[in-house]
């Protein structure tokens, strides 16, 4: 399938899983999951990160990936719920196969407070910033593609309880990393789930009416 392709069939699938149901096999071994995770690390980056990132993780992209298979989906969904969490995060991770909880790196020296992203004002908008979210974005609209192509189905979540202070405690991320997406593999065959496209995927309208050519003449 030519990338044209690809991007045209791509698709959000937000999979509604039962709390209650056995946990589900990956159709994906761990160490394809890092093949697929270094092919999506090609997505382009304009500026390193902030020398304070390189700590446990010492690579320069302005973006860190914390990885869940399914075992740990699992246990992180029992977090949830003893938090007192009602939405369908948990049921969500009840289905996943995977679950990527992937940061974006803001500057030290811009952070406003430090509670992972859960405020309005949790950094300055800077040019250096708008860089790191860019190159960030372009990571995970990779990975959405290369989990496609294993098969598997993808959803880009912007957070909700996955953004906050108590989940990057749990699951050890350092609060000076904001959660630009919880991206979720699902198995393409899965059992005791409801499946949904995204809500806005016949929201596009044409191109026409998103873009148009610049007349210098």
């Amino acid at each position: 399938m030519s990338i044209t392709a690809k991007l045209k069939a791509r698709r959000t699938y937000k999979v509604i899983g039962d709390l209650k149901a056995p946990i589900c096999s990956a159709s994906i071994d761990k160490s394809s999951v890092d093949l697929l995770l270094t092919a999506s690390a090609n997505a382009p980056f304009h500026c390193a990160c902030d020398r304070v990132h390189k700590t446990e993780l010492s690579s320069p992209v302005p973006w860190r990936v914390h990885k869940l298979q399914a075992n740990d989906c699992n246990k992180l969904k029992d977090f949830l719920i003893e938090s007192g969490d009602v939405t369908k995060v948990p049921n969500m991770l009840s289905a996943a196969e995977y679950l990527f909880q992937v940061t974006w790196l803001p500057d030290e020296d811009t952070i406003i407070n430090r509670g992972a992203g859960n405020d309005e004002q949790a950094f300055s908008g800077t040019l250096r910033n708008m860089e790191h979210i860019a190159a960030a974005s372009a990571f995970i609209q990779s990975l959405l593609l290369a989990g496609e192509e294993q098969g598997v189905m993808t959803y880009w979540s912007s957070g909700g309880a996955l953004k906050s202070a108590e989940v990057f405690e749990y699951l050890k991320i350092p609060l000076n990393q904001l959660l630009l997406g919880a991206i979720f593999f699902f198995p393409k065959e899965i059992e005791h789930a409801q499946i949904k496209q995204g809500a806005m995927k016949d929201a596009r309208g044409s191109v026409e009416e998103w873009s148009k050519w610049c007349d210098l003449s």
